[in-house]
């Protein structure tokens, strides 16, 4: 729920929460079923904040970008499963984890550098160039399909920097390309059957969606709200917060390797 809400409120998708949480709670051997379950969980979140602002008209600025992201997203999307699988095979389970968590912080530690300092400077792009439009969302389709997690935080970052979106339009347009990226991923999972070979927790999945619809719900609502400045702090902070939990998952992992 509490993914689900942020991740809707402030265009983050949710699953950065989710999958490091799964990880952390150490709940799956398989980590098809850790990354599968957050994908439709981010897709959950976002496509039901997308709905509902198409529904109250919510008018949604930079949207023919965003498609053209969300486009490259979805070939990024089945390049990024293609390499988690890769990667998978030829490590296991706590290595997988490490390196994740390795390039997620990396990730986020430019994200919350550009937020904090560089942003509030105004230095951003205004790109208009739809096959750099579409090789920015191939890369952002492939970062999150590879970690699991919607790229959200991510997202929100690519699209302050290189199309000048201030927050609200920048959640928002986020959760767009993350539709297009994790249904991509998701329809790739299923077609390769690694999903129907990982005996997946089916109940989990059907427990999960509900709660995600109504955080996603929820965090539309107070998005409208809030002011733009209160968004950002909800952003900084929950960023930071995942920071954390996936450093405790690279020592949890490292100690269990060394064991």
């Amino acid at each position: 729920m509490i993914a689900a809400t942020v991740g809707s409120l402030a265009g983050i998708g949710g699953g950065v929460i989710i999958r490091p949480a799964l990880d952390a709670f150490n709940y799956y051997d398989n980590a098809n079923i850790a990354n599968f379950l957050s994908s439709f969980c981010v897709l959950a979140v976002a496509l039901t904040s997308v709905i509902k602002s198409v529904i109250t008209k919510q008018k949604i600025d930079n949207y023919k970008s965003s498609i053209f992201l969300g486009v490259g997203s979805i070939i990024g999307g089945i390049l990024g499963n293609f390499l988690f699988d890769l990667v998978k095979t030829n490590s296991n389970k706590n290595w997988l984890i490490i390196i994740q968590s390795i390039i997620l912080i990396l990730l986020l530690i430019f994200v919350i550098f550009y937020m904090l300092f560089l942003k509030k400077k105004g230095i951003a792009l205004k790109i208009t160039n739809f096959i750099v439009i579409l090789i920015i969302g191939l890369c952002l389709g492939i970062i999150s399909s590879f970690l699991g997690i919607g790229g959200g935080p991510i997202n929100v970052a690519v699209l302050c920097f290189f199309f000048s979106m201030n927050m609200k339009q920048a959640a928002i347009n986020s959760l767009v390309i993350i539709v297009f990226s994790q249904t991509s991923k998701i329809i790739t999972t299923m077609i390769n059957g690694s999903l129907f070979n990982s005996n997946m927790d089916w109940y989990m999945l059907l427990c999960l969606i509900p709660v995600a619809i109504v955080g996603s719900l929820l965090g539309s609502y107070l998005n409208k709200k809030i002011s733009e400045k209160a968004i950002l702090y909800v952003y900084i902070i929950t960023v930071f917060g995942i920071i954390g939990i996936n450093l405790y998952n690279i020592i949890n992992n490292a100690i269990l390797l060394i064991q």
